[in-house]
């Protein structure tokens, strides 16, 4: 008798739904919601795969190419619970690349410390479930550095400042790369994870930047799920961090929405003492969790 035969295929940009589906009952956090899910599945450089066996779809995974730093991230993995043990190792190697191409020279992923149900769904967070840290170690993934997921309640009788609008009309993209780029390793953030989040918010059109004497200082992003506001991005100039102005214009922002509670779910090691001092302009206390960012190079 023969083992049944695990059956491997892309999906195209019209099984969309298929994925959602997947990712909504087979993992812990599920979605934000489909139309954010959909948003990030449909962008270019997103792939998505799903694996069967015997016509039953057992699971999946997504994956984003990182066209910046050349790198790709494995964004969501989805398998159903009864065949993580014997076929995740297979569902997840398939979807990746053998070996280093001119446009992929590593993969990156994102672990949870924890289980905690902190974690923000998929696509808002891009961390995988923490039981697939073994079977990505099998595969060749290893840890790289820390990361950090920061939540924040809002107080609503804090009171507004009244400060001068500092934000570009329009936010120029190279010089917002630039800053980035300039900025990623004193953040911590030199990852591919910091450049998926900065391609899906310029699709989303909620990329924000603040530009001094034609120097960018501090590019941002930010969008809302029910009354939680998310902030995707967040990269500031050293100088515009000590100065105050970077927590200071942030949450001057939050202050004139109706959100409930600030997310920042992509967070390096070097944004502490921004994270800390946006906390003292909102008024709440800060919930900090810890995740592992893991590297495979080809």
């Amino acid at each position: 008798m023969t083992d049944p035969v695990l059956f491997n295929r892309r999906l195209s940009k019209s099984e969309l739904n298929t994925w959602i589906s997947l990712v909504e009952s087979q993992t812990d956090s599920g979605c934000i919601n489909r139309a954010l899910a959909a948003d990030f599945l449909e962008l270019e450089d997103t792939l998505s795969f799903v694996s069967s066996v015997d016509d039953e779809m057992i699971g999946g995974t997504a994956i984003y190419k990182d066209r910046t730093r050349l790198g790709m991230i494995l964004a969501s993995v989805a398998v159903k619970k009864e065949f993580r043990e014997i076929s995740a190792y297979n569902i997840i190697k398939s979807s990746l690349p053998f070996f280093r191409v001119v446009a992929i020279r590593d993969i990156d992923a994102l672990i949870p410390d924890d289980t905690s149900k902190e974690r923000l769904a998929f696509p808002g967070s891009f961390e995988l479930d923490l039981w697939t840290k073994s079977v990505l170690e099998r595969i060749g993934f290893e840890e790289k550095s820390k990361l950090f997921s920061y939540s924040i309640p809002l107080q609503g009788e804090n009171q507004q400042r009244q400060l001068e609008n500092m934000w570009d009309s329009h936010t120029n993209i190279e010089n917002a790369k630039k800053l980035i780029w300039d900025s990623s390793k004193t953040a911590g953030m030199t990852n591919s994870l910091v450049w998926t989040a900065f391609d899906f918010a310029v699709n989303q059109g909620n990329l924000k930047s603040v530009t001094l004497k034609d120097s960018m200082k501090l590019v941002t992003s930010i969008y809302y799920s029910g009354k939680t506001a998310i902030i995707g991005l967040i990269i500031a100039d050293v100088d515009f961090t000590d100065e105050g102005m970077a927590s200071r214009l942030i949450a001057e922002m939050i202050r004139k929405t109706d959100a409930e509670k600030l997310i920042l779910p992509l967070i390096g090691d070097g944004q502490g003492k921004l994270i800390e001092a946006l906390a003292d302009e909102l008024g709440g206390s800060l919930k900090r969790r810890s995740m592992t960012l893991m590297r495979k190079q080809l």
